[in-house]
């Protein structure tokens, strides 16, 4: 009868094994870990797009209504400044860092003059970082761009690094004046400021002015 050797493996060919297989395990590791914090990334930048965007959108839909006013005719009176949208409280500024314009709230008859819930405005608050809407359901004596009547919109997640409006005026051929606002915002996220985003959208008023 024959007898064969068996020969189980040595202790530098196990050792060799559990190095491979250590080295195989850690670049797993590293490739999740790596993939992880990409992910995370993604996700901070896309809600940070879906924020600025959802301000945007917000501002957006309230400002194209400016100077609407229900058969007003050629009334003036949800006009600011001989503007549609006033900038920084000044009608000789194109752009700035505020903006207030005025429209009809609520009712379908003719007014001679904006109320307390016909004013409106968006501004930039560069001491709380914050986008805030003017808000004042008493009167509108205190509706400027420096009152203390605005509350903060913006969410708390994020940190306000800039908001700009740009404002283009048009004259037609049948004298009237058609108005043009771009809007740019950028944020950054409060807990990662790293994670930023710059956003700009530009709309056209549904409502014009006659020219004087």
């Amino acid at each position: 009868m024959r007898v064969v050797n068996q020969w189980g493996y040595g202790l530098l060919e196990l050792l060799i094994g559990l190095s491979v297989s250590l080295m195989v395990m850690l670049a797993a590791l590293s490739m999740m870990t790596s993939a992880s914090v990409t992910q995370t990334r993604l996700d901070a930048k896309t809600n940070l797009s879906l924020e600025l965007s959802r301000l945007l959108t917000m501002m957006e839909s309230d400002i194209r209504r400016a100077g609407l006013c229900y058969q007003c005719g050629e009334t003036a009176a949800f006009q600011v400044d001989q503007h549609l949208i006033l900038i920084d409280d000044t009608g000789s500024n194109n752009q700035g860092q505020c903006i207030r314009f005025a429209y009809q709230q609520t009712g379908v008859v003719p007014q001679l003059d904006a109320g307390k819930d016909d004013v409106k405005g968006f501004r930039f608050d560069a001491d709380n970082q914050a986008i805030e809407i003017y808000e004042n359901h008493d009167d509108t004596s205190n509706w400027t761009c420096q009152s203390g009547y605005w509350r903060d919109i913006s969410s708390r997640n994020i940190v306000i690094d800039n908001l700009t409006f740009e404002r283009k005026e048009v004259s037609t051929s049948n004298h009237r004046t058609v108005t043009a606002l771009t809007i740019t915002l950028s944020a950054a996220l409060k807990e990662a400021p790293h994670t930023q985003e710059s956003l700009s959208r530009t709309l056209v008023l549904r409502n014009t002015m006659r020219q004087l």
